[in-house]
């Protein structure tokens, strides 16, 4: 009762309800204001703490002043006055800057992409040295931007194989935006001599072309590093004037200190390029000896700087190309996976938790797993073991990794990891929508929705790849695929049309295969549309031997008409073929639970094929 007494006497009840009804008629006449748009919202926001604040301001004031008598001010209330002040204008400012923040967030999430300067496209620079003996530093200082400005959050930067669309091109800068949906460009020139470089770099709106700042950087030659650094603070620094807000500090790749070791790896992946350039052209011959020169040149930089990982790892990625060239020799691929194994393994020797190592052994277990090169069941269930694990450890490194997280989905599809398939590949799009394969990733997205029965979204993603890549063939053949999916109107004669474009697009590699391979879904679809015998017939004719169908997919494609018009029988020899083929995917069988052959996993015989229980 002391208490309160005390409180009584310094009058703290009447002077807490004068200061609450003035402070209820401060916040009715802000709320006005506000509710007019005279005033920010955010005023409304302090007002109200400041109003907050103002009651243990009352309580103080009341304590020292409220009883008569001496009014002086001690010491101790000019503290804890001073005190509450402060606190009070910190959290304001606080809330004021976080307020400006949001809406200038908001202002640029309402932007389009093309308006939106965050979204940026840093374009190969152009060489403009004498006989262009510059270009593979050009290329080198280009995507060595790339990968840094990658780091910083508050970007969204179009990695270098979205970037390569462009190169060498004459196109304007509005029809790179709209490709590439990016607000802001990056270009630049290279040009010097031996001893010195000199880069010019620009910043620009990417829908206008009209230029925001720009800089002429020069260091010696030997000084190509601080170059790389000063280039990238440079940019950064248009990009803090050109948002308007802090761009977080670049973050370094791990990469060597030698410049030479540096300039012979950006050499090995000019000659890579050629490689692949000629591979294009139909001379696997002529790409062959292109792909060795990149590797000694590679073996000459991780002999000048023996702790740096990327040669190693590079000199794998190789030996991994080097087996793809071949036909299907099992000899040419064991020898080339071996050497690709050898090299991820001494690439994790340096950097055990290096991504790109990680994926480049996951890839050549997983590849030698997929062609069968194994001695049994055990070793094939070891590699395709290991193989996730491995392309799981590298998105764990680099959860961008999107060229692992495209593999990934591949494994998972095989596993019949379905729904984990599809979140695999999406994450591949999401981190890089224009990966060197992408084209793949978008089909594994549309033949996920294909096996989780989900006709928009294969709708959605056949029609997606069509769009991207109009001559791919795997974008006629999803619609092939979507004919036979329940509940679909089964339109036969656009099947025969889509057979005849199927074949004509496919690569020669893979023509003959293709022919079969569309038959067997025309018979699917004619099987779908209530055509037993019409799909029986077609079948039989679309069926092929070892040499031109070595996994024997196209069996697995019959067994699974076959079940649909009621041979049972067939269906199970034909599965049998297949699983004698590939017994790697006996387990996966086990365990599938999808649709397309529903009807024969309650056969008896189907589940002694397996090896199912119960």
């Amino acid at each position: 009762m002391t208490l309160f007494r005390s409180l009584r006497e310094r009058r703290l009840p009447q002077l807490m309800g004068v200061y609450l009804a003035m402070a209820w008629g401060v916040l009715e006449a802000v709320d006005h204001f506000v509710g007019r748009g005279f005033l920010p919202e955010v005023v409304y926001t302090v007002v109200l703490l400041f109003c907050g604040f103002g009651l243990p301001g009352v309580f103080i004031v009341s304590w020292f002043h409220g009883a008569k008598g001496r009014q002086e001010m001690p010491t101790a209330e000019v503290w804890l006055l001073s005190a509450l002040a402060i606190v009070a204008l910190t959290v304001s400012g606080f809330v004021v800057k976080r307020d400006i923040s949001l809406r200038g967030r908001s202002v640029l999430e309402s932007l389009s992409p093309t308006e939106d300067p965050r979204r940026i496209a840093v374009l190969y620079f152009e060489d403009r040295s004498a006989g262009g003996e510059l270009r593979f530093l050009a290329d080198g200082l280009t995507e060595t931007l790339i990968d840094e400005l990658s780091q910083v959050q508050a970007l969204h930067v179009v990695s270098r194989n979205g970037v390569a669309l462009f190169r060498d091109v004459n196109v304007p800068t509005d029809s790179i935006a709209r490709t590439l949906e990016v607000g802001s460009l990056v270009q630049g020139t290279v040009a010097g001599s031996e001893e010195r470089l000199r880069v010019n770099v620009a910043l620009v709106n990417a829908m206008t072309g009209a230029q925001f700042a720009s800089r002429t950087l020069e260091r010696p030659r030997t000084e190509l590093f601080e170059l790389q650094d000063e280039l990238a603070e440079e940019v950064s620094l248009f990009l803090r004037e050109r948002l308007g807000e802090e761009v977080l500090q670049i973050q370094r790749r791990a990469r060597t200190d030698n410049v030479d070791a540096w300039e012979m790896v950006q050499r090995a992946e000019e000659a890579e390029r050629d490689a692949e350039s000629l591979r294009s052209a139909g001379d696997p011959q002529a790409a062959s000896r292109r792909l060795l020169v990149a590797d000694s040149i590679l073996a000459e930089a991780e002999a000048l700087d023996e702790d740096w990982v990327r040669p190693v790892t590079q000199r794998g990625w190789l030996a991994y190309r080097q087996a793809r060239l071949g036909g299907f020799d099992r000899t040419h691929y064991e020898e080339w996976i071996d050497i690709g194994m050898g090299q991820a393994e001494r690439a994790l020797e340096k950097s055990s938790s290096d991504p790109d190592a990680l994926e480049l052994r996951a890839t050549l277990r997983y590849w030698r797993y997929l062609l069968n090169l194994v001695e049994g069941p055990d070793e094939s269930a070891h590699l395709f073991e290991t193989a996730e694990a491995d392309f799981r450890a590298s998105v764990q490194a680099n959860p961008d990794q999107a060229s692992a997280w495209s593999s990934l989905s591949h494994l998972l599809a095989n596993k019949l990891a379905i729904a984990e398939a599809k979140l695999a590949a999406l994450r591949s799009y999401e981190a890089d929508p224009y990966l060197t394969n992408a084209n793949l990733t978008v089909y594994r997205l549309f033949q996920a929705s294909v096996e989780l029965e989900d006709p928009i979204e294969a709708r959605n993603w056949c029609q997606e790849g069509r769009r991207r890549f109009p001559t791919d063939y795997r974008f006629v053949e999803c619609q092939l695929w979507r004919l036979t999916m329940r509940g679909q109107e089964p339109d036969l004669s656009r099947a025969w049309d889509l057979l005849d474009e199927f074949v004509e697009l496919s690569p020669p590699s893979v023509e003959e295969f293709s022919r079969h391979k569309g038959g067997m879904l025309v018979a699917m679809a004619l099987a779908r549309g209530n055509l037993p015998d019409s799909a029986r017939s077609v079948a039989e004719r679309a069926r092929a031997d070892p040499s031109v169908d070595p996994v024997r997919e196209l069996a697995y494609l019959e067994s699974i008409t076959r079940t649909w018009v009621g041979d049972y029988d067939e269906a199970l020899r034909l599965l049998g073929t297949f699983i004698a083929a590939n017994p790697g995917q006996r387990d996966s069988f086990a365990r599938d639970q999808s649709w397309w052959l529903e009807d024969l996993r309650t056969h008896p015989r189907y589940r002694s094929l397996v090896g199912a229980e119960g």
